[in-house]
C-alpha cells in the first residue's frame, strides 16, 4: 500500500512493439498481495478486470472503492450504459461485482464469465460471476455455513461459489478446455 497501485493501460502492438500506451483506469490502491489484475473481453466487446482487496478488509464491500471487485468497462475505457450502478459515483460506475478477495482467474464460456478466488487458509472458490453479485468476502469465505457468516448472508443477498475447496488449494488461471486429445477434460 501506500506507493503501490494499479493501472490498466492500452497498447497498440506493432510490428513486435507495444505503442501508443493509453491508460484506461489508474489509482486503484495495490499491494504486494491480492491485487487481482486478471483481464477477459467478452463477446460484447467489453472488458472485465478483477482487483484485489489489497489488504484493505473494508473495500470489497465498498462500491466507491475499486478494490476487490471485478470492473467491466468498454475497450476505449469508457463506462458501459448498462453496467448495474452507472448512476452512483464515478468509481463504483465501474463496478460489475462486489465482495472479492483475490480474483487469480477469469473466463469466458458459454455465455458465462468465471473466476477463481484466492481464499484465507482455506475456501479457494470457483464462482459464476452475476451483474451486481456480493461474493461475500470479508465477511463470508466459500459457502454460507459457518456461524460466524449466518447473519451477513441472512442481511445480504450473495452470490455463493460453485466449487470451494476446503483447503487451499492456490487457484490461480482459469481456462477453459475444449478438445478432444483428453476426453475426461473436454468442457470442463
Amino acid at each position: 500500500q501506500g506507493d503501490i497501485y494499479q493501472k490498466l493501460v492500452r497498447y497498440l502492438y506493432n510490428g513486435g512493439t507495444l505503442v501508443n500506451a493509453q491508460i484506461l483506469l489508474r489509482g486503484i490502491p495495490g499491494n504486494t498481495t491480492h491485487d487481482g489484475s486478471r483481464i477477459v473481453i467478452a463477446p460484447d466487446r467489453t472488458l472485465f478486470m478483477t482487483t484485489g482487496d489489497a489488504q484493505i478488509q473494508s473495500a470489497p464491500q465498498n462500491r466507491n472503492s475499486l478494490n476487490g471487485k471485478i470492473l467491466r468497462l468498454n475497450l476505449n475505457g469508457a463506462v458501459p450504459f448498462d453496467n448495474p450502478f452507472y448512476s452512483s459515483t464515478e468509481l463504483s460506475r465501474f463496478v460489475w461485482s462486489t465482495g472479492h478477495r483475490n480474483a487469480q482467474g477469469l473466463w469466458w464460456v458459454n455465455g458465462r464469465l468465471y473466476a477463481s478466488e484466492h481464499g484465507p487458509n482455506t475456501d479457494d472458490e470457483i464462482n459464476i460471476i452475476e451483474r451486481a453479485g456480493n461474493y461475500g468476502w470479508p465477511h463470508v469465505r466459500g459457502f454460507c455455513d459457518k456461524p460466524d457468516e449466518l447473519q451477513f448472508c441472512e442481511d445480504s443477498i450473495l452470490v455463493q461459489p460453485i466449487h470451494a475447496w476446503a483447503t487451499t488449494v492456490g487457484v490461480a488461471g482459469l481456462d477453459y478446455y475444449a478438445s478432444d486429445s483428453i476426453p475426461e477434460w473436454k468442457n470442463h
